[in-house]
C-alpha cells in the first residue's frame, strides 16, 4: 500500500471519521488541476482528470466515467480499491446504500460545491485537507506548486496577467458585463469559475498547464464595477475599466464590508465551493442561486472569436499535416517519440503557446484506454501491423488571432485487419452523419448523440463517452454548457464550438476516434448546421468505400479538396505531392 494512504487510514481511525470524500478538484474545480492540488494521483496514483475517491478506514471506493475505468483498473491498487462507473452507479445512489446517517463523512468545503453539500444526508464534519490532513499525511505531497507545462511559448510570462485586445475578444469588457447584468437579479454576483471571469475581463494567465487560465475569483457588481481577487503585482500590466484589485487572502475581509452597503448576492450553486458559501451566509448575505449568465454568452463565439478559431485550425492543420506525411517516413519511432514531433511541428508556428492538453499518442492496445498517456514504463514501438490513435491540440495567441485546437486522427500503421477497417469505417459514417446534420433551432446535444452512434449500433458495437464537448476561444479545451451526449441538454445555439469525435475501443488491442471540431451556424429562421473547422486529412487506408453513401463520399471529397486548398502554400513540394496523392483518394 503507498505510505501516504496508508498514514491517511491512521488519521481517519484516529479522528474516528468513517470515511473521507475526496474529489479530483480544486476550489474552482478546474478540469486541469495545479500540480500543487494533484491530490488523488499523489494518493493512489490515478493520473487521470475525473475521480473521486471515498477512502474508508478498511477499504476505499473509486468512481470515475466510462473514458477513465480501464485506465483507474491499470494504474490502481485493486485489492485497496473498488471502482465505479459513475454513469451506471451514480454516486449519491451509492452513498445513500452503503453510508448511512450512522456513518461520519469527511469533506473539504474548499472542494465540495454547495449543490453537492446540500444533497448529503450523513454526519459530516469539515477539513481542510491539505492543511489538517494531507500535510500530517505527507509533508512533500505537493513540494513543486509550479505548473509542469511540457512547451512554453518563451514571450510568455509565467504568473502575470495579460490582456486581450478587443480585435481578439470581439468586445470590450465593459461592454460584456452590461450584458451579463441584464441577468443579474442580486446587487452583485460572485463569479467562480476562473473560465468566466477570464472571459468577461479579457484577460488570461498562466497558472494551470494547458490552459491560459487566471484562478481567481471575482464579484460583478451592478453598476458594472468589479472585484478581482488578486495580487495586485501580477496585475500590473493591465487596463482594465472599473476593476478593484483586492489581495486574494482579503477575500474575507472584503466580504463583511460589502455585507455593510449590499443585501443580495447571486451566485451558482453547483460552481461555488461550500467554504465560500458559508463565508457569504455567515456575512449575512440574501444568497440566490442562478447560474452564471457568462456561461451561455461565453459558448456564442462572436465574429472575432470565430475568426480566430478558424485560423487557429488552419495553424494547426498544416502541423498535423507536416506530421502525418514525416510519419511516412519515420522509421521504427514509439508513443513518445510521436508526440514530441506533433509538438516540434506546432512550435514551427510563431503563435503557438503550448498544447491545449497532453497529447494522447496510443498505439495498439494502448489505444484502447481512451485517455492514455505514454510513459516511459507503458511506452509502446510504433511497429507491425495495427492503429495509432493521435488525440492532440494547441492554444494560439497572435497579434491578429487567438484560439483552442482539439483533433485526434486514427493511423494505420502496417496492414489493418478487415476487422478494423469495417469498425473504422461505420465510426467514419457516425462522424459525418452529424456534421452533415440539419436540426431545427432549439435541439440539444442529447439529441443528436444517436446520429453518430448508428452505425455502430448496427452491430452491437459503442463507446463509452460523449460524441462532443464544448471548445472555448482561447480558453478551456473543454467547455461548457454545450455539448453532444445523453447528458446534453443545453440547446445548440450559432458560435458554439462543439467537437464531433464519435470512436470505438477493443480492449488489449486498439482504439479508433475521429475528431473534427464544428462551429453552429444558422442555416435558416428555423433550422441551424454545423460547419467543420478542422483542417486535417482521414486516413483513406482505414475506409471501405463500399460502406459509404454517395452524400458521405461527397462529403469526404469536398472535406479533403478543402484541406488541399488551405494547406497548400504551406507545404514544401514532398509534403504537397504527398498530401495530393492522399487526398485523390477521397475524390469522386
Amino acid at each position: 500500500m503507498n505510505p501516504a494512504l496508508s498514514r491517511l487510514k491512521n488519521f481517519l481511525k484516529d479522528q474516528k471519521i468513517d470515511f473521507l470524500l475526496l474529489p479530483n478538484s480544486d476550489e474552482f474545480f478546474s478540469e486541469i488541476l495545479p500540480e500543487s492540488e494533484k491530490r488523488i494521483q499523489s494518493l493512489t496514483g490515478f493520473a487521470g482528470s475525473n475521480a473521486i475517491v471515498i477512502f474508508g478506514q478498511k477499504k476505499s471506493y473509486f468512481f470515475t466515467d466510462g473514458r477513465y475505468i480501464l485506465q483507474a483498473n491499470q494504474q490502481l491498487d485493486l485489492a485497496e480499491f473498488e471502482i465505479f462507473n459513475i454513469a451506471t452507479t451514480p454516486l449519491f445512489s451509492w452513498l445513500e446504500d452503503n453510508i448511512g446517517k450512522q456513518n461520519k463523512l469527511a469533506l473539504d468545503a474548499k472542494l465540495s460545491s454547495v449543490e453537492f453539500v446540500k444533497k448529503l444526508s450523513c454526519d459530516l464534519v469539515f477539513f481542510d485537507c491539505k492543511e489538517q490532513i494531507l500535510k500530517q499525511v505527507q509533508d512533500d505531497i505537493f513540494a513543486c506548486p509550479a505548473p509542469n507545462i511540457p512547451y512554453r511559448h518563451p514571450e510568455l510570462v509565467s504568473g502575470f496577467i495579460f490582456q486581450l485586445p478587443e480585435n481578439l475578444s470581439g468586445l470590450n469588457s465593459f461592454s460584456k458585463r452590461k450584458l451579463v447584468l441584464q441577468a443579474i437579479e442580486g446587487d452583485a454576483m460572485m463569479i467562480t469559475k476562473p473560465e468566466n471571469l477570464c472571459w468577461l475581463l479579457n484577460i488570461r494567465a498562466s497558472d494551470v498547464e494547458f490552459t491560459p487560465l487566471l484562478l481567481a475569483y471575482g464579484i460583478l457588481f451592478k453598476n458594472g464595477e468589479m472585484d478581482l481577487f488578486v495580487d495586485e503585482k501580477r496585475a500590473k500590466n493591465l487596463d482594465l475599466e472599473k476593476v478593484n484589485f483586492v489581495q486574494p487572502d482579503c477575500l474575507d475581509l472584503r466580504i463583511s464590508v460589502l455585507r455593510k452597503e449590499l443585501k443580495k448576492i447571486q451566485l451558482n450553486e453547483s460552481a461555488t465551493n461550500y467554504w465560500l458559501y458559508s463565508l457569504l451566509e455567515k456575512s449575512g448575505f440574501e444568497i440566490i442561486s442562478k447560474k452564471d449568465p457568462c456561461e451561455i454568452l461565453k459558448a456564442q463565439k462572436n465574429s472575432a472569436e470565430i475568426e480566430g478559431a478558424i485560423k487557429a485550425h488552419e495553424a494547426d492543420g498544416l502541423a498535423l499535416t507536416k506530421f502525418l506525411f514525416w510519419l511516412t517516413n519515420a522509421g521504427e519511432i514509439d508513443e513518445i517519440k510521436a508526440a514530441e514531433t506533433l509538438l516540434e511541428f506546432r512550435k514551427e508556428n510563431p503563435d503557438f503557446l503550448y498544447p491545449s492538453f497532453s497529447t494522447i499518442a496510443g498505439f495498439a492496445s494502448n489505444g484502447a484506454v481512451i485517455h492514455y498517456h505514454a510513459t516511459t514504463k507503458t511506452n509502446k514501438k510504433i511497429s507491425g501491423n495495427s492503429l495509432l490513435l493521435l488525440d492532440s491540440g494547441g492554444q494560439y495567441f497572435g497579434k491578429d488571432f487567438c484560439g483552442t485546437t482539439d483533433v485526434t486522427r486514427t493511423i494505420a500503421i502496417g496492414k489493418p485487419t478487415a476487422e478494423m477497417i469495417e469498425n473504422f469505417t461505420r465510426v467514419l459514417k457516425g462522424h459525418i452523419a452529424l456534421a452533415l446534420a440539419r436540426f431545427p433551432i432549439g435541439t440539444s446535444g442529447a439529441q443528436l448523440d444517436v446520429l453518430a452512434r448508428q452505425y455502430l449500433w448496427q452491430v452491437g458495437l459503442d463507446y463509452d463517452h460523449g460524441t462532443g464537448h464544448g471548445v472555448g476561444s482561447f480558453l478551456l479545451v473543454h467547455e461548457c454548457p454545450q455539448n453532444v451526449s445523453r447528458r446534453g441538454h443545453q440547446p445548440l445555439l450559432p458560435g458554439m464550438i462543439i467537437s464531433n469525435e464519435p470512436g470505438f475501443y477493443k480492449e488489449n488491442e486498439y482504439g479508433i476516434r475521429i475528431e473534427n471540431l464544428m462551429l453552429v451556424e444558422k442555416e435558416s429562421d428555423k433550422f441551424l448546421c454545423f460547419k467543420t473547422l478542422t483542417l486535417v486529412p482521414i486516413d483513406p487506408r482505414l475506409v471501405d468505400f463500399k460502406m459509404l453513401t454517395q452524400d458521405e463520399k461527397k462529403w469526404l471529397c469536398d472535406y479533403h479538396r478543402q484541406i488541399f486548398d488551405v494547406l497548400e502554400s504551406g507545404l514544401n513540394s514532398d509534403e504537397k505531392s504527398w498530401l495530393d496523392n492522399l487526398c485523390s483518394n477521397f475524390f469522386v
